[in-house]
């Protein structure tokens, strides 16, 4: 179980929050599948489990992006850019598709965009002692189960981003090319008593929406 009481940053990315979430549907809708090659230079392979020749190669996940906040000054976890000294616009959320696990990583950005580095690692630390994380770093992300994340998004207040990655709605390819495979995360179902409550599609939106923020934590 998670330590609930355990300190987080204050200062957290308003974007996430209830108020400024689109519909969950819409969620739904704009996830993408990718798919990334994991190498290492040569003299690197065998010498972390992370560079085992069983975990390079070819890595296909679900992302979802969240927008960050205009100004990031501040961060100790986002730089701007060298070539035009603004920060990044979005950060992606990440399921990958071998097993369903999420990238704890991901979130923590996403949610605490002006984290200190020092933050960030005291929360990883923690997030790597729960027995039920990845003890693997696949592509440089701490990774975790699906019911972990949904108990990590109500600590970090973004619980409708990650039912949305989590929904087992088709998700569309984000590539163009007709040949490439890239595999669906397994199909996860969300526990009926966690599931966020939809009243019947007669209802008007925002009565849909005061539901799903009075959803239970």
């Amino acid at each position: 179980t998670m330590d609930a009481e355990r300190a987080l940053p204050e200062k957290r990315n308003p974007l996430v929050e209830e108020k400024h979430t689109p519909q969950i549907e819409i969620l739904v809708e704009r996830r993408r599948l990718g798919q990334t090659e994991l190498t290492v230079k040569a003299g690197q392979i065998g010498t972390s489990n992370a560079t085992k020749p069983s975990n390079l190669g070819m890595f296909d996940y679900a992302h979802l992006r969240v927008p960050l906040p205009k100004d990031l000054q501040g961060s100790g976890i986002f730089a701007p850019s060298r070539r035009n000294q603004s920060y990044p616009e979005a950060y992606f959320l990440m399921r990958r598709s071998n097993d369903g696990y999420i990238s704890a990583t991901g979130m923590y950005k996403a949610a605490f965009p002006w984290s200190s580095l020092e933050e960030e690692e005291t929360e990883k630390k923690y997030i790597k002692s729960l027995p039920e994380t990845d003890s693997e770093e696949i592509a440089g992300n701490v990774w975790i189960p699906p019911t972990s994340a949904l108990t990590l998004a109500d600590a970090y207040g973004m619980r409708t981003w990650i039912e949305a990655l989590l929904d087992p709605e088709p998700i569309a390819k984000g590539t163009h090319d007709p040949n490439k495979k890239i595999a669906t995360p397994p199909r996860f179902v969300l526990p009926t008593s966690e599931a966020t409550t939809l009243p019947p599609p007669t209802e008007t939106t925002s009565r849909r929406r005061t539901l799903r923020s009075a959803s239970p934590a």
